[in-house]
């Protein structure tokens, strides 16, 4: 036996299968078409329905450390909008910590907005921020241990204490129009 003889692997019983051999043999594309199109009129909603959500998912949890220090925790990926480029327009909200003292939060304020790359750092901004947020979208958050380093200028921090940043990515805007 061999295995196109014996039909192996085929099952010829698969109502799908049989009907849409059935239609192509009879209609020819246009019967596949018309399957293709009760398939689509079927799902086409789900399938759009997944495309358009936006929704933020849970990050992984774990800790990466970069080459300069910084540690990230991804705690939620969004989904929507791009990714901030230098000179983009950055909305954020924030809430700073060193160790369980808060000492900036932007809780039911207005998002802290600054220019990716613009020098002198404006507001909370620092080194550890703007590269805690590459590769973010829209509805992210991540934590960002910040060391000294990369801390903002003026800002004392006992030896192995960092800045602890909560941000969530509010708006990624490609300039002013």
């Amino acid at each position: 036996g061999n295995l196109e003889e014996d039909g192996s692997g085929f099952n010829q019983f698969d109502p799908v299968l049989s009907t849409t051999g059935f239609l192509s043999r009879r209609f020819g594309i246009v019967g596949g078409l018309a399957i293709f199109a009760a398939l689509a009129a079927v799902e086409g909603g789900e399938i759009l329905k997944a495309f358009n959500d936006q929704t933020p998912t849970a990050g992984s949890g774990e800790t990466v450390t970069t080459p300069s220090g910084l540690k990230i925790t991804e705690l939620l990926v969004g989904k929507s909008g791009s990714t901030p480029l230098p000179g983009y327009i950055i909305g954020l909200q924030a809430v700073v910590s060193v160790g369980d003292k808060i000492i900036y939060d932007t809780a039911g304020e207005k998002p802290v907005a600054f220019k990716l790359g613009q020098r002198p750092f404006q507001n909370v901004i620092c080194e550890g921020v703007e590269e805690g947020i590459k590769g973010m979208k829209v509805g992210g958050k991540r934590r960002l241990d910040v060391p000294m380093e990369l801390a903002p200028p003026g800002v004392d921090l006992p030896p192995g204490v960092s800045l602890i940043y909560e941000v969530e990515l509010t708006e990624v805007l490609s300039g002013y129009y």
